[in-house]
């Protein structure tokens, strides 16, 4: 669990903007990870979901103070509580993801954007995205809280039924 804490670390600490491009499922730190993201673009085909509750545990990576942050605390609760999926259109309405586009444009797309940024004048675009992020201790600060917490879930009982009911399931 030490290289996702470092991990998840870097991502709030990051100095340079993140853009990623997601095809598919995106499941759990595949959703939570795009709160980090200042420009994510995503396929038709791709799904956001988190089932953290659902397995008895948390949420992780800063997700509970992001995601009411960049989707308000409705849809934050719909994706982290509830477990609902949300749909790259959802995605996009609700301001997790910036732009929807085909399979067939995604790491083109990406690429661009990503030029694009590395093109600005580098000072001004720290600046502008250190005014736009705020004081991340206190995201550096719910990452270890929520990771403290993760990891005790791991070994309750509720999450051991969980993921035994899972299984069971998935066997089915």
């Amino acid at each position: 669990m030490v290289w996702r804490s470092d991990f998840l670390l870097a991502l709030a600490k990051s100095q340079k903007p993140i853009v990623s491009g997601v095809d598919g499922i995106a499941v759990g730190i595949g959703t939570t990870i795009n709160l980090h993201c200042d420009l994510t673009i995503a396929t038709p085909r791709t799904e956001f979901r988190t089932p953290f509750v659902d397995l008895g545990l948390v949420p992780e990576a800063g997700s509970s103070l992001l995601a009411p942050a960049v989707l308000g605390r409705q849809q934050a609760f719909a994706l982290l509580g509830l477990g609902e999926g949300f749909s790259a259109d959802r995605a996009k309405a609700a301001g997790l993801i910036y732009e929807v586009v085909s399979e067939q444009k995604l790491e083109a797309a990406a690429l661009e954007a990503a030029e694009r940024i590395a093109e600005k004048p580098p000072e001004a675009l720290k600046i502008a995205r250190d005014l736009m992020l705020g004081d991340r201790e206190a995201l550096v600060a719910r990452i270890k809280e929520e990771g403290a917490h993760f990891r005790a879930r791991l070994k309750s009982d509720e999450a051991r039924n969980a993921f035994v009911a899972f299984m069971n399931r998935k066997k089915n």
